[in-house]
């Protein structure tokens, strides 16, 4: 076995311990699993199906879709300000509908690890197990299409690190999902801080933006470093933020 295999076999079961695990130590500070398994149905609803749907019309449907994907600096403004608009109008539904009987700020972070940890699951567990699979059939000699065999051979040669600086990737991406759901949170439930909505928007937008761009011009290393960096910048921002916020909202008790 691999070194690559092992490396994505490791990220895999990683990524699908993590959340539950956050959630369970956050149940244990007055966590719901409600806010979690919310935050994993917006996700898939507003990034998996409503988004898919906006970028099947744009980049598949219209003139503009050649355009935006000959420009790697308008791609990445353009899905940038995508996922932007459509998880943090998610979180903003959930938390003024879904879940607007859930007024303590731990409801944030129960919340922000089922979203981001549902999409580390979706794009990262399911598609490293996918590729196992696909590397274990083609050593085994087993009669596979043309293309899949050269899928299998491509991640073969792919150095091990390559699969752990993805796992990095996600660590930070959950990160900001939680420091982002903090944002609408406190956008939804305070007076006058209906600006976060916006900021979380600006923010999402700019990571997703210099991941996409950077990608292109500096080394993989280089990149996930910058990602991270900006991840930790916006977390250290909603930390100021949760700290200010009531530990339990009025007429909702600890659980």
């Amino acid at each position: 076995m691999t070194a690559g295999l092992w490396a994505m076999g490791g990220i895999a079961v990683l990524f699908l311990v993590l959340p539950p695990a956050v959630m369970f130590f956050l149940k244990a500070h007055g966590g719901r699993w409600l806010d979690f398994f919310t935050g994993a149905g917006i996700f898939f609803l507003f990034a998996m199906v409503l988004e898919s749907i906006l970028h099947n019309v744009v980049l598949l449907a219209t003139p503009l879709g050649a355009v935006l994907q000959s420009n790697i600096w308008l791609y990445g403004l353009y899905g940038g300000l995508a996922a932007g608009i459509f998880e943090e109008t998610g979180r903003l539904v959930a938390f003024r509908f879904l879940l607007k009987s859930h007024r303590s700020r731990i409801t944030a972070l129960g919340y922000g690890i089922g979203h981001g940890g549902c999409e580390a699951i979706l794009l990262l567990s399911v598609t490293y197990l996918s590729n196992i699979a696909l590397m274990a059939a083609a050593r085994s000699g087993e009669a596979l299409p043309q293309e899949a065999q050269a899928v299998a051979a491509q991640l073969a040669a792919l150095p091990a690190a390559t699969f752990l600086w993805a796992g990095l990737e996600r660590v930070s991406a959950i990160a900001l999902h939680i420091a982002l759901s903090v944002l609408v949170f406190t956008a939804v439930t305070r007076p006058g801080r209906r600006g976060l909505f916006f900021a979380a928007v600006a923010l999402h937008a700019a990571m997703d933006f210099i991941a996409v761009v950077c990608n292109a011009y500096f080394p993989l290393v280089a990149t996930e470093l910058l990602v991270a960096v900006f991840a930790a910048l916006t977390v250290w921002l909603a930390v100021r933020i949760y700290q200010k916020l009531p530990e339990h909202a009025e007429g909702e008790a600890a659980a």
